[in-house]
């Protein structure tokens, strides 16, 4: 084993991996491109049903008749005489909580790994964590003595 040498990244290795398997399928998709491909026979077209001519197309939807119904007023409820539907006080505050917490994790088996340092060769969150907070603490710490050292001094002199 040489003394100097650099520790292989698994992080890294995978996207060679990876970018070897997109090169493989980027030529597959060139060659698939220059194919011509077989004419499909055209099947012929059945005609289209007519829709009666007093359909309502700006109508609220109806809830079926299976569903039952939560709310005491009944299905239409949430729906004004012109079938425009009503401000939702409680849907609106959920559609914004949902809107400011972000896209969950696509992968949290994923994200719990990187969390207990399951990957080699890359350290844990929990480290990370840690000295991002011993250096915050330090540097609070040093603005603290520095602030008061100036208050210090301009008292004495006054």
């Amino acid at each position: 084993m040489p003394l100097f040498e650099k520790n292989a990244d698994p992080l890294a290795s995978r996207e060679r991996e990876l970018n070897q398997q997109m090169a493989r399928l980027e030529a597959e998709l060139q060659k698939l491109a220059t194919e011509v491909p077989k004419p499909v026979p055209a099947k012929p077209k059945e005609p289209v049903p007519a829709t009666s001519s007093n359909s309502q197309p700006f109508a609220p939807p109806r809830a079926s008749a299976k569903a039952p119904t939560t709310d005491s007023q009944g299905p239409d409820s949430h729906f004004n005489d012109r079938g425009v539907r009503k401000f939702d006080l409680l849907a609106a505050w959920q559609s914004l909580r949902n809107h400011l917490s972000g896209p969950g994790g696509n992968n949290p088996a994923m994200a719990k790994m990187l969390a207990a340092g399951s990957i080699h060769g890359l350290r844990p969150l929990r480290k990370e964590r840690r000295v991002a907070r011993n250096r915050f603490i330090f540097l609070f710490l040093t603005l603290l003595a520095v602030l008061w050292g100036l208050t210090y001094n301009y008292l004495r002199q006054r």
